[in-house]
């Protein structure tokens, strides 16, 4: 039996492949398939990671964590020390560096920015966990279609989560944003195509002609890597059916103000609609972003948030009148959007709090 760091590896090794559902060396070699490995590695091989007195390849013991779901630069640096611990060389290559998935190139990190403060949201960013281990239990990719009404905050959810699980994705995480809101001009599917060839490091100059034979390359391309991608605003299913990977250890997450039925229907996407923040999220977004002013005036900041219909970009854009020279109290804000003539535009989620009138007293910013 291996001792010391030989058996931190082989322990932490099974522990991943328990922790993954103990998937068979049969879906492990599907697991691993890449472009240059179209079959992908022989169980045999799979199996000698496991068992052989001897440690087994990095090359093959990499594209196995990665296939778990685990991470692989933390291995390499397990395998690492398991190799300088062994008696003798068996001639296998030498130490790895920092983990580059086979072949793939560059590894994009595309996504942006968090919207901070962030609040809230406990049980939607747990269905979304629950969601992702679903499907790594299944072996198969994932879609979740993020739907609700306008300002309700699924851009920010989509994001905050993408960021917290993106040690999930070695291979990278993909954004587009498809401006299905109406924010601007939609990509096409060749220039959406074009922009996630390029990032996983196809030159424009080697891109096929048509979007069918983009979209073929893009799957190829994809296949056997583990990739979030992240298609914010999307307005059709059409827009999304391109940008679909075909490898099960990839994730598409998608919002959308519109339900996308035929996106549900036809392509397995499992819905989450997502809902206001609670009064007591919204009064904690409140605090975030005004500070000791919540405190002052908490039960306007109550009503506020009640008055914005628990929408984080109504509360934001609350809190930047709020903060402005000859900034109105939270109170006169609240009184303003109690205005049955503003009941309509509220209820699209924002529009109101840009123009309503706020006739009373205001507070001195210095």
């Amino acid at each position: 039996m291996p001792t010391g760091p030989l058996a931190d590896f082989y322990e932490q090794l099974h522990e991943l492949h328990l922790a993954a559902g103990q998937p068979s060396l049969r879906r492990l070699q599907q697991l691993t398939r890449a472009e240059r490995r179209p079959r992908g590695i022989n169980p045999t091989s799979i199996h000698a990671a496991f068992v052989r007195p001897r440690l087994a390849r990095w090359e093959v013991v990499g594209e196995v964590v990665r296939a778990l779901g685990g991470d692989v630069n933390a291995f390499a640096a397990l395998w690492r020390q398991a190799r300088r611990c062994q008696s003798q060389d068996d001639g296998e290559p030498g130490t790895p560096g920092p983990w580059t998935p086979a072949g793939i190139g560059p590894v994009p990190r595309e996504l942006p920015s968090e919207v901070l403060p962030f609040t809230g949201r406990g049980p939607a960013r747990g269905a979304l966990d629950s969601l992702l281990a679903e499907g790594a239990a299944r072996g198969a990719m994932t879609t979740v279609l993020l739907t609700g009404a306008p300002g309700i905050g699924k851009s920010a959810l989509a994001v905050e989560w993408a960021h917290r699980v993106a040690g999930r994705f070695p291979d990278g995480q993909l954004y587009a944003d498809l401006r299905g809101d109406g924010s601007g001009r939609p990509p096409s599917p060749t220039e959406a195509l074009t922009a996630f060839l390029n990032a996983l490091g196809v030159a424009t100059a080697d891109l096929p002609g048509t979007p069918a034979a983009l979209a073929a390359r893009y799957r190829t391309r994809m296949a056997g890597r583990r990739v979030l991608v992240l298609l914010d605003n999307a307005g059709t299913t059409a827009q999304i059916r391109p940008l679909l990977p075909a490898s099960p250890g990839c994730l598409v997450l998608v919002t959308s103000g519109d339900s996308l039925a035929e996106l549900v229907v036809r392509h397995g996407a499992r819905r989450l609609v997502l809902g206001p923040l609670s009064v007591e999220a919204g009064v904690e977004l409140l605090r975030g972003l005004l500070g000791d002013r919540v405190d002052a005036e908490p039960e306007a900041a109550y009503e506020l948030v009640r008055r914005c219909g628990g929408r984080p970009l109504a509360l934001r854009i609350a809190a930047e009148r709020a903060t402005a020279h000859d900034a109105p109290t939270l109170a006169a804000l609240a009184g303003a959007l109690a205005d049955p003539a503003l009941a309509a535009e509220r209820d699209r989620g924002w529009p109101a709090l840009l123009r309503c009138p706020v006739d009373s007293p205001r507070l001195a910013v210095g």
